[in-house]
């Protein structure tokens, strides 16, 4: 097994709700555990709608189960407005999410950045500003901030942006969303170069971040349609032609010898597709090993 790698999930998947786990979604890291996954992304997007006792069952049972908890922060967290009202509420709901990551036990903490409200760099600053409250207020100084690339124009939360604000805040970490880099890209994401483009751009963080830091990236992985815009919906790889494909991502995660924790957020098949891609991941290494035989 190659050390580190993990295949997960973001919410709970429709087959999670039709097994005997199904009762209580804090029993998810239980089922995914028992279908041979090992990574739960829980959805805070709509809002933390959890309690504090709650949260240290889910952690009990993701501990119990070999699952690595991840965090994502709602959606109406907008770091970037010119809002003073929708920025304070941002600050408590980040701050609130930086709490449950301790009762959970997890550092990965994942965030959109927000719409480009005004001209990108001044939205970049606001973003920048707003993050170094948060972590100056937070009582969990251990917790890490996973700024996530989008899939949509005129957001903030391109490559470059995420790549500028890791450099910029020690607490920031990359979450590399490759539906929405793809979608933002207008497709592409085709070829084994496509991605290891990507992976070296990592290398511009070399010596803010640890080496197994930037070979244990935090990662998103499922297919999308996209539009002039960017992204339109999730889909998942039963539904047609959609990308980007995971085959040759896999292929250059092994080739670089990287550990990623993948995240699938297919429409409701996010078990059956991280499924998938860990069995073609397997076979490749498989490959790899008998070669050395």
């Amino acid at each position: 097994m190659k050390e580190g790698i993990r295949f997960g999930v973001a919410g709970c998947p429709p087959n999670f709700w039709k097994s005997r786990y199904g009762r209580d979604s804090v029993n998810n890291s239980l089922w995914l555990a028992s279908i041979g996954l090992d990574a739960y992304e829980i959805q805070f997007t709509h809002g933390i709608r959890m309690t504090r006792e709650r949260a240290l069952l889910a952690r009990k049972n993701a501990d119990a189960s070999g699952i690595a908890l991840s965090i994502h922060a709602p959606y109406y967290v907008v770091f970037t407005s010119t809002k003073k009202e929708v920025v304070e509420n941002s600050i408590e709901l980040m701050l609130r999410c930086l709490e449950f990551a301790s009762y959970l036990g997890t550092r990965k903490v994942v965030l959109h950045p927000g719409p480009c409200q005004g001209n990108a760099h001044d939205a970049m600053k606001r973003c920048i500003d707003n993050l170094k409250v948060v972590h100056k207020y937070t009582d969990n100084k251990d917790a890490l901030i996973y700024a996530e690339t989008v899939g949509r124009m005129g957001y903030l939360g391109s490559l470059d942006d995420v790549m500028y604000m890791c450099g910029e805040l020690e607490f920031l970490r990359p979450c590399l969303d490759f539906a929405h880099i793809y979608a933002q890209r207008g497709g592409g994401l085709a070829e084994k170069g496509d991605f290891r483009e990507i992976f070296d751009r990592l290398k511009e963080l070399e010596g803010r971040l640890r080496l197994d830091e930037i070979k244990g990236l935090h990662c998103h992985f499922y297919p999308i349609e996209y539009g002039e815009s960017g992204e339109k919906s999730h889909k998942n790889y039963k539904e047609g032609n959609y990308g980007p494909r995971f085959e040759p991502f896999l292929e250059v995660v092994l080739e670089y010898g990287l550990s990623p924790t993948i995240i699938c957020e297919s429409k409701d098949a996010q078990d059956e597709d991280a499924l998938r891609m860990k069995a073609y991941y397997y076979s490749l290494l498989d490959k790899e090993m008998r070669k050395t035989i």
